[in-house]
């Protein structure tokens, strides 16, 4: 058994709208986490953004519960939302390519799994420390894949926005990722969050946060506002969502019971034992002797 602690924050900056979307669902057991960052530069990218938390509102909870192929379902959701925004632009009169990041987790039975396009990402952390984190679908990221330039300067890059995947923009899907499974331990924390967070907030810093004492509502709320402030005053919209993983108890332990005396044999009754395994062995001798005869 498990119960989960689920905390969500969204801040504008220092935008004019804020294009950032999550969605928390849960249904029978299952639990389905998604976060999209509109594109700036393109049309109607908070409503790109809104099209994919829609979408996975409305195909996880048709879905039968539990998934039976988690990789399959999170591919096809993202295609799902990529077809709907591209269907959204093509309404439009001249038509129009809006665009967003996407990055989506299932969790069900205490294992997870997730998909990303674009540079939205997704952290695992445990005891403190990342376990677990997507990589961007960028042009930077590419460089210091490549060993062009140092994880360091991707921070600084004039280029660093520059996203190679995303959903939506192009008639044709884009190639999603899609994790292999990770189970979930005591205490891991999964977060989702925009570029907004993660590019202001160091991973040490955020490891630290879900490893302290502090409500998880709290940290979130910090991490966000955090951010936010540290890149004013041209700070992005900032958006995370994230889960505390946490196991109920699932056994009691069993209460100390007195002790019973333990009874000793009388010294009559041991002595009759040893006497009769005695004649049993001599009867024993007698007919095997005689068989031989």
């Amino acid at each position: 058994m498990s119960r989960t602690q689920i905390a969500r924050a969204t801040l504008q900056g220092d935008r004019k709208i804020n294009q950032d979307r999550y969605i928390s669902i849960e249904s029978e057991g299952s639990i389905l986490l998604g976060l999209a960052d509109g594109m700036g530069g393109h049309p109607k990218g908070e409503v790109a953004a809104q099209i994919l938390t829609d979408t996975c509102n409305s195909f996880f909870l048709h879905a039968p519960k539990p998934i039976h192929s988690p990789k399959e379902f999170l591919h096809r959701l993202l295609q799902k939302a990529h077809e709907n925004i591209t269907a959204y632009g093509l309404d439009h009169k001249p038509p129009i390519k809006p665009r967003t990041t996407a990055v989506v987790a299932l969790i069900q039975d205490g294992v997870a799994r997730w998909s990303h396009a674009g540079d939205s990402r997704l952290y695992i952390f445990r005891n403190g420390k990342a376990m677990h984190r997507t990589v961007d679908h960028s042009y930077v990221q590419q460089l210091e894949h490549h060993g062009l330039i140092t994880h360091d300067e991707m921070e600084k890059h004039p280029q660093r926005n520059y996203v190679t995947r995303c959903l939506g923009g192009n008639i044709s899907s884009p190639e999603i990722t899609v994790s292999k499974s990770a189970r979930l331990k005591h205490g891991d924390v999964i977060l989702l969050c925009s570029d907004g967070l993660w590019t202001h907030t160091k991973e040490q810093i955020m490891g630290e946060q879900f490893s302290s004492d502090i409500p998880f509502t709290n940290i979130i709320n910090t991490l966000v506002e955090s951010a936010a402030e540290e890149a004013a005053p041209k700070s992005d919209n900032v958006s995370a969502i994230g889960i505390r993983w946490v196991m109920a108890a699932t056994t009691t332990e069993k209460p100390d019971l007195p002790k019973q005396p333990q009874h000793k044999p009388p010294e009559d009754s041991l002595s009759q034992a040893i006497d009769d395994l005695k004649s049993a062995i001599e009867q024993f001798e007698t007919n095997n002797t005689q068989e031989k005869q």
